[in-house]
């Protein structure tokens, strides 16, 4: 018996640390994930990330745990619209349903992965990306970001340099409708309503939260002080 759970902790522990390997090792050698500028408390900016992907994702992407909330429906997200029934797909790889992405992610890897799409003849697609090397989503954010290829900047031993972000091993060829600054902004926006999508009551929670560690300290408070009253008596005896 003790055996077979070992066998069972043994298998859980290859497949979780082998698909975090494979993730290190499909990423671009020395790239590190950027820091998304996100704020969940901006609604407004919430609110421009979903008009964004109502616009550019939902051709293909799904947000079925989102479909009846309101914000999203304001937006043009709705259960009709999306993809769901498709059953042919480019390719055959069928588009993920992007609820749940930046629990699973991170909004720091979607950040840097909507940035890292270049030019690429050899793929289907036409392009590539950094973070997922021979990804088979197509680079749709092209027109507004503009054409980027990979940048000609080597170490001397002849490989990328460590620790590094997209913006250094892409150059910008030719500017799309947005400038990078522009660009840049619609991208956070998206992040941040896929940030809202997985977590659509994270700032309720989190005052919550603050109410809650107020009222334990003050019960410990209490406690403390009626702990001293008791044993102030017990003291005297």
């Amino acid at each position: 018996m003790m055996r077979r759970y070992r066998n069972i902790l043994l298998i859980v522990f290859l497949v979780l640390f082998s698909s975090e390997l494979f993730a290190a090792e499909s990423a671009h050698p020395g790239l590190v994930l950027a820091k998304a500028p996100i704020d969940r408390s901006d609604m407004e900016s919430i609110k421009r990330g979903a008009t964004f992907f109502a616009t550019n994702c939902m051709s293909c992407h799904t947000l079925i745990y989102l479909r009846y909330n309101k914000l999203a429906q304001d937006a043009g997200i709705t259960y009709e619209k999306m993809p769901i029934n498709v059953k042919t797909w480019p390719y055959g790889i069928t588009p993920p349903d992007l609820s749940l992405e930046t629990e699973v992610r991170g909004v720091d890897w979607i950040y840097t992965y909507l940035h890292s799409f270049y030019q690429d003849p050899s793929r289907p697609t036409g392009a590539n990306n950094l973070l997922v090397p021979n990804s088979a989503m197509p680079a749709i954010l092209a027109p507004y970001q503009g054409a980027q290829v990979l940048a000609q900047q080597v170490s001397p031993h002849g490989v990328f340099f460590d620790n590094v972000e997209w913006y250094d091993l892409l150059t910008l060829q030719k500017q799309g409708s947005m400038t990078p600054e522009e660009f840049d902004a619609s991208v956070t926006d998206l992040v941040n309503f896929l940030a809202y999508a997985a977590e659509p009551y994270h700032n309720d929670q989190t005052r919550l939260g603050w109410w809650v560690l107020g009222f334990l300290v003050i019960m410990f408070v209490l406690m403390y002080l009626l702990k001293q009253e008791y044993w102030k008596d017990i003291k005297k005896k």
